[in-house]
């Protein structure tokens, strides 16, 4: 009996702790709004897909917390949309132009945006943004007005400034207010503290004003005035200004104005000594950082340009695949030295330097290790897409030749959780012995590579035996 009563309390405690998350509406979104209009509230909606990880981390572990549904309760009415499955997420999705997720909107009772921001948040930041938007909701009036004077052609700097700082404080597109307030801002005050932080909030291309960024930004490399933080700052915000324009002019399929990016960032990291890298564009850095190569690969294959396409992959495979000795010959020396200087500073007997070794091993493996992934599986992909656009005859040579990129792609960054995919691709070319290989080299080095999970590992074992 006592047993019984444990679980009832327990089954009790536990729905208690669930209600006090987040309550999302179970109506649908036309009639979500029009409940908010008469409550004269927001309405917070969750833009989710159910492939991404950082929206189920939300849903999981930030929206059940009591301080977040506390908040969110008590300001908005709150709905779920699944972007790709619920005709409500695609509308909502495609009105707010939404391809990031989760992204998080707040809208009033007339479907109006309000605030938006995006990306996996703790419960305090998720809990600040909502104190956002319903700043940005009291503001809204104010907002309006400077809407009004800014179409009828107010275009006073001071106005300007004003206007962007209301726009951004509702978490909206600020660019249209930003290309005018630049255009009146001299060259040497580009850079200015106050205006750093706003180069990164613009997500148009404007050849004129990326150009000018791009000139101040090379001639304070050349002569370094200011602290390490600000020159810091500065490459942050010029990167994510270039970031929005590659992705907007590819999208837009604006050939001439994707390459002038492409070219602006070529300036910019040799001024700068900034590097391609995977690692800084998964930290925050924007996906100017990836090689450009394949971006242009990217961009190629999305909008069709398929003679483009096959000739800089054939170009680009080729090319890594001539520098791969050479890179892998520098890494496994650069592991030596670093398992030698790991093992000096543990028979030193000193053990902070021991573990400050320990540490810097561990970032520099991992983030090797991301760069290489991220070229493999890109690699991978774009031999897939090779296939599907091939249209000459598929015989031998054709097979062995395809079958050789696939193997190699995979061994830019050997995986259990690439190699069962791998293999099927090699299998459907008659490459049984080359997708046998593929599965040794996924298990031997990459059943510890990053991402890889027991099931990727189990997939990948029994692929193998299933070829033995």
């Amino acid at each position: 009996m006592k047993r019984f009563v444990l679980l009832v309390l327990i089954l009790i405690t536990g729905l208690t702790v669930f209600s006090q998350g987040i309550e999302f509406q179970k109506e649908r979104y036309a009639e979500v709004l029009e409940m908010a209009k008469k409550q004269n509230k927001l309405v917070f909606i969750d833009i989710y897909t159910s492939w991404c990880g950082p929206c189920k981390h939300m849903a999981d572990n930030v929206f059940p917390q009591a301080k977040v549904g506390e908040y969110y309760n008590a300001h908005f009415l709150n709905l779920q949309l699944d972007a790709e499955k619920s005709e409500d997420g695609k509308m909502v999705a495609k009105t707010f132009g939404v391809s990031a997720y989760p992204t998080f909107l707040f809208v009033n009772g007339d479907g109006e945006l309000v605030y938006r921001f995006l990306g996996g948040k703790t419960v305090d930041m998720f809990v600040k943004e909502g104190e956002k938007a319903v700043d940005a909701f009291a503001a809204r009036p104010e907002l309006k007005k400077y809407t009004k004077k800014y179409e009828e052609g107010n275009r006073d700097k001071e106005f300007l400034n004003q206007y962007f700082i209301l726009k951004d404080r509702s978490g909206l597109d600020c660019s249209d207010v930003l290309l005018d307030y630049f255009a009146l801002v001299d060259d040497s005050q580009l850079l200015d503290s106050i205006n750093v932080p706003r180069i990164g909030k613009i997500t148009v291309f404007d050849k004129k004003l990326a150009n000018r960024f791009v000139d101040a930004a090379c001639v304070e490399a050349a002569n370094p005035v200011k602290d390490k933080k600000h020159s810091t700052a500065v490459n942050k915000a010029i990167c994510t200004f270039l970031s929005a324009c590659v992705q907007k002019t590819a999208q837009a399929d604006q050939e001439e104005n994707f390459e002038e990016v492409l070219a602006l960032k070529d300036r910019l990291f040799k001024a700068t000594g900034a590097k391609n890298s995977a690692t800084a564009a998964s930290l925050g850095g924007g996906n100017i950082y990836i090689p450009s190569e394949l971006l242009r690969l990217n961009y190629y294959s999305a909008k069709k340009k398929l003679d483009k396409f096959n000739h800089l992959f054939i170009n680009y495979i080729a090319e890594l695949q001539k520098k791969y000795e050479g890179s892998r010959e520098e890494k496994i020396a650069m592991l030596k030295a670093m398992e030698a200087k790991l093992k000096e500073a543990k028979e030193s007997g000193n053990e902070a330097e021991y573990q400050a070794a320990r540490k810097l091993n561990a970032m520099m493996s991992a983030f090797s290790s991301i760069d290489d992934y991220y070229t493999s599986t890109s690699m991978i992909e774009n031999v897939e897409r090779y296939e599907e656009i091939y249209e000459g005859e598929k015989d031998a040579a054709y097979k062995d030749r395809v079958a050789g990129w696939y193997v190699f792609s995979h061994q830019l960054s050997p995986s259990a959780k690439t190699a069962a995919y791998v293999a099927d691709k090699l299998l459907a070319l008659d490459k049984k012995g080359q997708a046998k290989e593929v599965l040794t080299l996924g298990l031997k080095d990459g059943s510890s590579a990053a991402g890889v999970e027991e099931s990727d590992v189990k997939a990948c074992q029994a692929k193998l035996d299933e070829l033995k």
